[in-house]
């Protein structure tokens, strides 16, 4: 395996000054939106928006360097005999297949066979050996070597939430390679050098400086599909929920009934069992995390109280006890439908299930605030990180996960 950028770790996971302001101006009066999973992406260059599933697809397995812009909304197409809803963009096609299980639900199509297939692109003047290690692939018979092959092991789609990238992550973004490194005139008039695969077509672009730069060739637009929508079509997520109906807001707890505070965390999922602890603001005003047991943010609420219950962890263990695996080490494997079960001080079990997962930005702190009804919220972690004197010192993004209450039968 070869090794994406190392994960690293935050002590503190909201920036409470944020949230100190907030709770001044009677925060705790209203409740926040509970935003969707993904919030569509929308791009003037080309008049389109993508979302959902691929949206995160496209995000989190390189962007506009990998795929390019969208180029179509989504839209029905036959794919080899199969009524498939795909997007194309100006370097792959995302395609969505909700007969698999996640994360295989979204692939990249195979643009490079069907150009190649069909005789389309390859404008070849001479077949051109590119120095450095190269590896060979029984499958096509084919060779890559040097930059080709650095390009090819450095992406991949994150399928198993690790944050190194395998053979079969490279193989699920651009695929087999398909022919030897060759030079051809390419859409522009230019010879370049190239390599094509199953999902892509590699492109040596040399530049100013002497050095040279591998980019995907512009696969979608050469086979310039037909937009069945036109630019500035809103973006539909077919994966979104249905409309929930209204519902009354959920009575005030009796007095003498208050709910007993949560003392542990039970995911059988991700074979988390572990001991939760209260905790809250530091001399500094940062919130505590506790090193490894699930932090509970004593000022949000208890399990029945009907508000936004509020855990949040670790997920790497620390260098002094690499041997105490983080709490939330695996919570990015969660899917929605899992189970979570808080036990409380008087050992009631108090029964959820998981209906979302998504990213958010240090500074999105709406997620720990009240919501106006049940949910847990568990912070945690997540993003490409940096490694400093041995030690994690960053991490760029937050993973919030949200169960709801499981209805009473």
């Amino acid at each position: 395996m070869h090794a994406r950028i190392a994960p690293h770790r935050l002590g503190s996971l909201v920036p409470s000054a944020i949230l100190l302001i907030w709770l001044a101006f009677g925060g705790h009066s209203a409740a926040a939106p509970l935003p969707q999973p993904v919030t569509p992406a929308c791009f003037p260059e080309t008049g389109y928006c993508t979302g959902g599933r691929i949206y995160e697809v496209w995000a989190h397995g390189g962007g506009l360097m990998v795929f390019g812009f969208p180029i179509t909304g989504l839209q029905e197409e036959l794919i080899e005999g199969q009524s498939v809803k795909v997007q194309w963009f100006e370097r792959a096609r995302l395609e969505l297949h909700p007969e698999n299980a996640y994360p295989y639900d979204v692939l990249v199509g195979r643009i490079g066979a069907d150009l190649m297939s069909k005789g389309v692109g390859p404008r070849t003047l001479a077949n051109t050996s590119l120095a450095g290690t190269c590896r060979s692939f029984a499958e096509t018979g084919q060779q890559v070597c040097g930059e080709f092959l650095g390009a090819w092991l450095y992406g991949g789609l994150n399928l198993d939430g690790d944050p190194t990238v395998t053979d079969l992550e490279s193989l699920a973004l651009y695929g087999l390679p398909l022919s030897p490194a060759r030079t051809e005139r390419l859409a522009d008039g230019q010879p370049y050098v190239v390599q094509w695969f199953e999902r892509a077509r590699f492109e040596l672009h040399p530049q100013p400086d002497g050095a040279s730069h591998v980019l995907r060739g512009l696969l979608g637009r050469e086979l310039a599909p037909l937009a069945v929508d036109p630019p500035g079509t809103p973006w539909t997520d077919p994966y979104a929920p249905p409309p929930q109906p209204y519902a009354p807001p959920s009575p005030p707890v009796p007095a003498g009934l208050a709910p007993q505070t949560p003392v542990r965390l039970v995911i059988d999922a991700i074979g988390l069992n572990i001991p939760i602890v209260p905790v809250g603001f530091d001399a500094a005003g940062d919130f505590v995390v506790p090193d490894h047991e699930v932090g509970w943010y004593s000022g949000s609420a208890a399990p029945g109280q009907g508000e936004n219950i509020v855990f949040w962890g670790h997920v790497l263990p620390f260098l002094a006890a690499p041997d105490l695996p983080a709490p939330f080490a695996r919570l990015r494997e969660l899917a929605p439908g899992a189970a979570v079960t808080i036990i409380d001080a008087a050992g009631a079990p108090h029964s959820y299930v998981v209906t979302q997962q998504f990213r958010a930005s240090p500074d999105q702190i709406e997620y720990v605030l009240t919501q106006g009804r049940e949910l847990v919220t568990m912070v945690s972690c997540i993003g490409e990180g940096i490694y400093a004197n041995g030690e994690v010192v960053d991490y760029s993004e937050r993973l919030i996960s949200i169960a709801e209450p499981v209805a009473a039968p």
